[in-house]
């Protein structure tokens, strides 16, 4: 299920590796693996995720997220887990 794609992205300066379909960066629920701001497809993945797993249905709530991490993430903030975190603390409504 796609809530968030890239077309509902606001910030446009990201970069867009391709990653394999597998790969934890942009696969699997949020976990160790290292997250990178900068990178679009990471962005929208867990924007994604969450809104699945938090049960937010409009994207709107996406973008909310978005200008948090693209504003706001601390740089000691480094996993998807600690993302997760950090938004659900955050992120206000």
């Amino acid at each position: 299920m796609i809530l968030f794609s890239r077309r509902n992205l606001h910030f446009t300066d990201y970069k867009w590796t391709v990653y394999g379909q597998h790969d934890p960066h942009v696969n699997g629920k949020p976990d160790q693996t290292l997250f990178n701001k900068e990178e679009g497809a990471e962005v929208v993945y867990l924007i994604n995720r969450l809104m699945i797993i938090w049960d937010y249905r409009f994207p709107n709530t996406g973008n909310k997220m978005e200008k948090l991490i693209h504003n706001s993430l601390p740089v000691e903030v480094t996993s998807q887990e600690e993302v997760q975190n950090w938004l659900k603390e955050n992120l206000k409504f």
